[in-house]
């Protein structure tokens, strides 16, 4: 009997996390479309959503691919509660072509790209202070990488 509470328990546990994530992944896309996308105007959203939920320290690497002659821009928008996100531009032997402010929030740049190439962008949340944190609890938020270009 006590095994069966105890399985019981854990599908229950399972159930609720899976649950959770799929709503914060939703909850995310949802926060994207509607405070994000407008920021790419007047350049056309490439049609790539890329975006998820992170906590502070954390990092990432996108690896994206831009086709010549065309006039892009990468913009990076984040919930508040997580601190200014910021990026680099490296090219595929890792040279920094651009560097955000730290203190700018949602940072963007606008650049023409002469050959296709593929570029990786590093998406870093800044790591959070004690002094700054109210609980124990560690805010996440969602993190949005959106490419537009102009035709």
């Amino acid at each position: 009997m006590k095994l069966f509470r105890k399985v019981t328990l854990l599908a229950f546990v399972l159930v609720g996390l899976f649950g959770f994530t799929n709503n914060a992944t939703a909850q995310c896309k949802k926060y994207t479309k509607k405070h994000c996308l407008p920021s790419l105007s007047p350049y056309m959203h490439n049609g790539q959503l890329t975006s998820a939920v992170l906590n502070p320290g954390d990092n990432a690497d996108i690896d994206l691919t831009f086709n010549g002659g065309k006039e892009y821009r990468i913009l990076v928008c984040n919930q508040e509660q997580i601190g200014n996100v910021q990026f680099k531009i490296l090219d595929q032997t890792r040279k920094v072509l651009y560097e955000s402010d730290p203190k700018e929030t949602n940072p963007s740049w606008d650049f023409k790209v002469e050959n296709t190439q593929q570029l990786i962008v590093q998406l870093k949340v800044p790591k959070m202070e004690k002094s700054n944190q109210r609980t124990n609890l560690v805010p996440n938020g969602c993190v949005a990488l959106l490419v537009g270009f102009k035709q």
